[in-house]
């Protein structure tokens, strides 16, 4: 009987497999190419170095974007690979940055200069420059390359599980996984699995893990100060999409970041730290321990980071609101100096630092027939000047906002704008706040449409910190690359003891869209930013780096900045 139930069984299970080809004639293939080409031209004036005590540091300059995705779908399954070509008109630097020509590992063959004083040789983000002849090598960047089909439902991977579930697998956008808003938990790209599961007409889960660093068998054992691992690190976001009624749309979000010793820059906010060992909180130093240590930090010192909200969408007539709430708790070790009972402030231990932060984000809007008014306020807590960010960070961190928090014109200068290219000086678009000060802001925007192909808007964004900033510190070029790049620097023993001003500065913008033509459309836009008085910063001359002996402090006030962009895009 058992053998006829066993056999029975593989003959259904058999049948099952071999019956849709059958009965049902598999659908054509089908290639679909989709993307934008932005031919951008800008100018400006005093932030590109990250430093706007100097206001020397000035340019004009342009560069081509070709973005496509291709989608191959047969049926309800596809596979897309998303492209990307950055580069600049002409040659900026030793080099055009191609490779393998170029294999110094920075853009056109510069780095940032020492301190953060110059920029790289070529423009930030872009793969190299199109210079005479043309014959630039190595530029293709693959931005998406994954898999969607059905998990569960009807045709699916699990058909027995009733709800549609789709599901995507390999390199692919966050897009709106986390939240509504643009980059204010999870924007970007990430490699990994995501399901979008319809529970029932108005209600949608929305589950990805994301691999951020992986760990394999050979790189995890022998010499500790051999090992090239940097551990596993993974985040995980579950969110709902609920709608209660027309028009108002609800998304509570959970998610969780795992890293293990020294993690992505992106992932993680590197700052100056005097009482971590390593200076900085992301310095190998500062995650492993001082005997053998690792050359990325160890495994074995961990953060876990919560966190908790709601995103939340409301449209009833011309009125809109958009209010955000996530409160961000956990963990995170570190080796740092110590200074308890008994112990010389000479010698380090391992710590654990606990996180607190919260950030809140409100959109309001109201449409008036042409014209369409909106107005735009957020509050991030950060760490006082003094505070050391090994025993306690009480600033927000997202996963990865790529550069594009507050950017949908909201701003030029803090974020991606017309030319989304230059404003990482202060990398308040992948971390919200201002280096550890958290972030305080409000924006208002006007936008008049004379027809529905123009339209003309301007913008006045106020922006603060939620602590005062110290500015007896240095000001650098900041970066989310690598490990992260500090924007404040430590320049004497005045540095980190009291905050001296919260106004970072108010910028104006005037700028206009024109779809002169099906599929294209011209944007234009000038901005120009006075500078608070959190924007100051001190140098060191002729005295030794951090400590200034033997030299002068010399404390130099912001100065203003401007900016002129203008680009043509064609969507296809």
């Amino acid at each position: 009987m058992r053998r006829f139930l066993v056999t029975a069984v593989f003959a259904f299970v058999i049948l099952a497999m071999l019956a849709p080809p059958g009965f049902a004639q598999a659908p054509a293939p089908k290639v679909t190419i989709t993307g934008l080409f932005d031919q951008i031209t800008s100018m400006g004036r005093n932030t590109y170095d990250g430093n706007l005590t100097r206001n020397s540091d000035r340019e004009w300059y342009a560069r081509t974007r070709f973005r496509p995705d291709f989608e191959f779908a047969v049926g309800r399954v596809k596979a897309v690979l998303g492209l990307e070509i950055d580069l600049m008109y002409g040659q900026a630097g030793p080099n055009d940055g191609g490779f393998p020509g170029n294999t110094s590992g920075s853009t056109c063959g510069a780095a940032v200069g020492t301190g953060g004083r110059t920029p790289p040789g070529g423009k930030v983000n872009t793969n190299g420059c199109y210079d005479l002849n043309g014959d630039v090598g190595g530029m293709i960047e693959i931005k998406w390359i994954y898999t969607e089909f059905p998990l569960t439902g009807k045709d699916s991977l699990l058909p027995f599980i009733p709800v549609e579930t789709m599901a995507r697998a390999g390199g692919q956008p966050f897009g709106t996984l986390g939240q509504y808003k643009l980059a204010l938990h999870a924007n970007g790209d990430f490699a990994g699995v995501s399901a979008v599961t319809t529970v029932a007409p108005n209600i949608k889960t929305n589950l990805a893990y994301a691999i951020l660093e992986d760990q394999l068998a050979g790189s995890n054992r022998g010499n500790p100060s051999l090992k090239i691992t940097r551990g596993e690190d993974y985040a995980l976001i579950f969110s709902t999409d609920i709608t209660p009624l027309k028009g108002l749309d609800l998304k509570p979000l959970y998610s969780w970041v795992h890293a293990d010793g020294q993690t992505a820059g992106a992932a993680r906010r590197n700052l100056t730290n005097r009482g971590s060992a390593g200076g900085t909180l992301n310095a190998a130093a500062s995650r492993g321990a001082p005997q053998q240590a690792p050359a990325a930090g160890s495994p074995n010192y961990h953060e876990d980071r919560h966190t908790v909200g709601i995103d939340a969408r409301w449209r009833i007539g011309p009125f809109g609101l958009a209010p955000t709430a996530y409160y961000q708790f956990g963990r995170i070790d570190s080796q740092a100096f110590d200074n308890g009972p008994g112990a010389n402030g000479v010698g380090t231990k391992k710590v654990t630092a606990d996180l607190s932060a919260f950030i809140v984000d409100l959109i309001g809007s109201y449409q008036l027939g042409p014209l369409l008014l909106e107005l735009r306020g957020m509050y991030s807590t950060g760490n006082k000047a003094r505070d050391n960010l090994a025993k306690g960070i009480r600033y927000y961190q997202p996963i990865d906002n790529d550069g594009n928090y507050w950017a949908g014109g909201w701003t030029q200068f803090w974020a991606s704008g017309v030319d989304y290219f230059n404003q990482g000086w202060a990398t308040t678009g992948n971390y919200v706040g201002y280096d550890r000060y958290g972030r305080g802001g409000v924006a208002g925007r006007a936008t008049y449409s004379f027809t529905p192909a123009l339209s003309l808007y301007g913008v006045v964004h106020a922006l603060f910190t939620a602590e005062s900033v110290d500015t007896d510190t240095g000001s650098q070029l900041a970066s989310a690359a690598g490990t992260g790049t500090p924007s404040r620097t430590t320049v004497s023993a005045a540095s980190w003891v009291k905050g001296d001003s919260n106004y970072l500065g108010t910028e104006a913008n005037l700028g206009l869209t024109w779809r002169f033509s099906p599929n294209t459309a011209f944007d234009l836009v000038g901005g120009w930013l006075f500078a608070g008085d959190a924007l100051d910063a001190a140098e060191c001359r002729g005295g030794a780096a951090t400590t200034c002996l033997g030299g002068t402090v010399v404390k130099m006030d912001a100065k203003d900045a401007y900016t002129l962009a203008a680009r043509i895009r064609l969507a296809f």
